[in-house]
């Protein structure tokens, strides 16, 4: 298999295979970043498109310092930050409506879930979703975000320990 940073260096140069072969390598990682921060499948198709297009314009510009997944999910990441900031009007996504009519196993679960993540502040929110809910260690997130390694260990330990208070809270209420 071909190494990242050489498919770059290939693509850079002109290779529309090289790039091509990046592209299919790190979709699936692209979308799920997307998919996370967005919670909107035709949002996030739209994201990666648009990653994939920066990434190709900066080709050249790629300087090795992080891996080649890394650099891309950073353009995702500051992608879904401007999607985010542009207004959107109010309407539910198709997959909201399919998890609200979906019978689920442990629905009070879900929605305390989701309102817990409610309560969390923007930078919070994208911790918990890159270390906790997508796996990338501390490091990788805070590259991703483009912030120190001490600054995503302390979001993602808030965030961590605001989630389980919320979490509590649910729980001693419907226990009521």
């Amino acid at each position: 298999m071909v190494e990242d940073a050489a498919l770059v260096e290939r693509a850079a140069a002109g290779d529309d295979l090289a790039f091509e072969a990046m592209v299919r390598r790190h979709t699936d990682a692209v979308w799920r970043l997307a998919r996370a921060n967005l919670r909107d499948d035709f949002a996030a198709e739209e994201v990666v498109q648009d990653t994939f297009v920066k990434a190709h314009r900066a080709l050249a510009g790629f300087r090795g310092d992080s891996s080649v997944r890394t650099w891309l999910l950073a353009i995702c990441e500051r992608t879904c930050i401007d999607v985010s900031r542009r207004k959107r009007p109010t309407v539910v996504s198709l997959d909201e409506v399919r998890r609200a009519r979906a019978p689920e196993v442990q629905p009070e679960l879900t929605v305390a879930l989701g309102q817990a993540t409610a309560r969390l502040s923007e930078d919070e929110r994208r911790a918990f979703t890159l270390v906790d809910v997508l796996g990338y260690s501390r490091e990788e997130a805070a590259q991703i975000v483009g912030v120190p390694p001490s600054t995503m260990r302390s979001r993602a330990a808030k965030a961590r320990l605001r989630m389980m208070d919320a979490l509590d809270d649910a729980s001693s209420e419907s226990t009521r």
